[in-house]
């Protein structure tokens, strides 16, 4: 057994808690990044933080003012902009350490030291962003983490999240609720598992998924994503029956799309249909330059396919496999037949033909299913 492998089972363990602890869940997965950390020296980082809230709430003031000068004004938390998707991020020890970070590892931070000075916040998870809300902020405010504790109302954080897409948004009021322990952590996992696929650090994106599986073991996601992961590692005959099991147990548009794209990997068994190591992220506009050319090569596949007859299997799954070779060589992911994704570096732009432009978005953790429209 690794020693990742010894961290995973650890992080079942955690897991099988009725009411897993946020913060020991974020240290866990910081050791899952880096097995050598310092736990205990985090753990002493947050408490030194929360004594000092709490030394400064004995002053007086507003509490969530105490927190945001220690945190942000003294300590000078912020997000990490340069080095965004680095692994490092998605680990709060390193947060802790280095004052940067990413959106949730740096909420992360700011939720557990106000819990420590007795403080009640929450986590609200966006779509490409997160923030935190509750009782103790002013009222319809949220704190920003990553613009150094910046407090922001809804349109404010709508603004932001239309940036981070290029596009004006408008959220649905339930994109602001409170996110739970396990959907705070799921979204670490998914992170960290993202950023280590873009590395081409599959076995190590592999660990993570682990853990989000014991997070959330009916999702049926996790078998569609393992058999990408196993795919990319050129092991198809592991990963088919991943993907069918996905398509067994989900509904919906993603499902049937997979189900079609498994014909074609049993026809491959051994290889890849996946795009090479170098993924590319699109800016929106850049996304939508590239569609007339998806969209192309994507009805010239879907009028051959249409074409061959429902009998002639074998020359379908060469067309299929012909057309997943030239979209991923535009750097665009393949996530079923005739459905694809632009990779945003916050989320996905989502398109399945024969839609007309590319209009919808949804973040890393919601699949075609939590699709949102783009302004």
């Amino acid at each position: 057994m690794t020693g990742r492998d010894s961290i995973v089972e650890r992080f079942r363990s955690f897991a099988s808690e009725p009411e897993p602890d946020l913060f020991e869940g974020a240290l866990l997965v910081a050791e899952l990044v880096e097995p050598a950390e310092d736990l205990a020296r985090a753990s002493e980082l947050v408490e030194a933080l929360a004594a000092r809230v709490r030394q400064a709430l004995e002053t007086g003031g507003p509490a969530h003012e105490a927190l945001r000068r220690v945190l942000f004004a003294e300590e000078g938390f912020r997000g990490d902009a340069e080095t965004y998707d680095d692994p490092a991020n998605s680990s709060v020890a390193h947060v802790l350490a280095s004052r940067r970070g990413m959106p949730i590892t740096l909420s992360i931070v700011v939720l557990e030291t106000a819990r420590r000075a007795g403080l009640t916040l929450s986590g609200v998870g966006l779509p490409g962003h997160f923030v935190v809300g509750g009782p103790d902020l002013p009222p319809d405010r949220f704190l920003d983490p990553f613009d150094g504790g910046q407090l922001y109302d809804a349109g404010d954080i709508e603004r932001r999240v239309g940036a981070i897409f290029g596009t004006s948004l408008e959220l649905p009021a339930e994109t602001f609720l409170p996110d739970s322990t396990r959907s705070i952590l799921l979204r670490v996992l998914s992170n960290l598992r993202r950023s280590w696929e873009k590395r081409g650090r599959f076995e190590e994106a592999l660990a993570a998924l682990d853990c989000s599986e014991a997070l959330d073991p009916e999702d049926a996601s996790v078998s569609r994503e393992r058999g990408l992961l196993l795919l990319r590692l050129g092991r198809a005959d592991e990963a088919i029956p991943l993907l069918e099991a996905y398509v067994a147990r989900s509904r919906g548009e993603d499902s049937e799309a997979i189900g079609k794209l498994v014909s074609v990997l049993r026809d491959r068994a051994g290889g890849s249909t996946s795009p090479s190591d170098e993924k590319k992220i699109f800016t929106l506009g850049e996304a939508r330059d590239a569609l007339p050319r998806v969209r192309e090569i994507t009805e010239e596949a879907v009028a051959r396919y249409e074409s061959a007859g429902g009998e002639a299997e074998e020359q379908q799954q060469e067309i299929v496999g012909e057309w997943v070779r030239q979209i991923t060589a535009l750097g665009v992911e393949v996530k079923g037949l005739w459905l694809v994704d632009f990779d945003s570096g916050a989320g996905y732009y989502c398109w399945k033909y024969p839609e007309l432009s590319l209009e919808y978005f949804h973040g890393y953790e919601e699949g075609f299913a939590g699709r949102l429209p783009l302004q």
